[in-house]
């Protein structure tokens, strides 16, 4: 009787030990559940935050994002005001590489002149006087759209930046853009290495 006393005894015990693992099992299965949600959770929040400051300003670090995403402004008069120098910047890069004197007269400000004998821009309309070579292709390589700045209504700064991973260099070039005559045109385009 004995034997058979013990025998049940252990018998309870293995059947204890076994709901207890189980219980234990569904207790770390819920936890698990709850840090799932959790995690989510946050996620959601800082995808969330994230995409409220994206729409607050703008991400100078994603190289390859198009051009329209570094505009500050979310206004699309000024979206469109913006990606329009953007592009005039483009063009000016591209005749300068082709000693297109034409277009580059015609998008000059007041105050700005060209030299075509010396490939140069002499800008007076500045705060600082200066002259400034042609910038081509072989002198900047492909240039990055970086960024646009308003400096006033009539006034867009045009950020960009150019690497020559050959030399280890890189440098920043600036256009200022202003409106004349309902047209804008460059007054300023300096670089800096």
């Amino acid at each position: 009787m004995k034997k058979m006393t013990l025998f049940a005894l252990a018998f309870m015990l293995l059947l204890a030990a076994c709901g207890s693992s189980e219980e234990s099992d569904q207790q770390e299965a819920l936890e698990n559940e709850q840090e799932t949600e959790e995690l989510a959770d946050e996620t959601a929040e800082n995808e969330t935050e994230r995409e409220e400051t994206e729409g607050e300003e703008a991400p100078d670090e994603a190289e390859e994002e198009e051009q329209d995403t570094a505009i500050e402004s979310n206004d699309d008069e000024n979206g469109d005001k913006h990606q329009e120098v953007i592009d005039l910047a483009y063009a000016i890069f591209d005749a300068q590489d082709e000693k297109d004197y034409d277009f580059l007269e015609s998008v000059i400000s007041e105050g700005t002149t060209l030299d075509k004998e010396n490939d140069t821009f002499s800008f007076e309309n500045v705060a600082y006087p200066h002259k400034q070579e042609f910038l081509t292709e072989e002198d900047v390589g492909e240039p990055e759209f970086r960024y646009t700045h308003e400096e006033k209504t009539d006034a867009v700064i045009v950020g960009f930046g150019a690497i020559n991973y050959e030399e280890e260099s890189s440098i920043a070039i600036d256009f200022e853009f202003v409106q004349e005559d309902g047209k804008w045109k460059m007054n300023d385009m300096d670089i800096n290495k």
